[in-house]
């Protein structure tokens, strides 16, 4: 298991553990064979989202916009999250995705501590990451 994919892992549970009722919600997180952390949250019972923690290279590989509308086709909020200096490359990769599932899907960067940022909109040629930090 990857360390740091472990430690946003972590960091995201949490957040979750927050954003809902912890009596009601059921997280869980596994590494599929390419090294990717995936969470899913289970809410009253039914699907919520799923969540992808994408390694410096496993967002790159062939079909991962056909792998995330796939999760947005089932009507769950999808989280992305990518290594900080790949995360707004995803986000423009995603634009494609706007048309129909804008409001379903956010992407968050991380950094070599597991700490996570949100990426709220493409950035401008020449301008830093448009992030915020991460509330806890």
């Amino acid at each position: 298991m990857d360390d740091l994919i472990s430690k946003v892992a972590e960091e995201r549970l949490r957040a979750i553990q927050r954003e809902l009722p912890p009596a009601e919600v059921v997280t869980h997180f596994h590494e599929d064979e390419r090294g990717r952390g995936l969470i899913d949250i289970v809410y009253q019972g039914a699907l919520v989202g799923q969540e992808i923690i994408e390694t410096h290279d496993s967002w790159k590989e062939e079909g991962r916009l056909a792998a995330y509308q796939a999760v947005l086709r089932k009507k769950v909020r999808l989280v992305v999250m990518a290594p900080r200096g790949e995360a707004m490359r995803v986000r423009y990769m995603m634009l494609e995705l706007n048309n129909c599932w804008l409001f379903y899907y956010m992407v968050y960067s991380y950094d070599p501590d597991g700490h996570l940022m949100r990426v709220l909109r493409p950035a401008v040629p020449g301008r830093k990451e448009p992030a915020v930090p991460y509330i806890q």
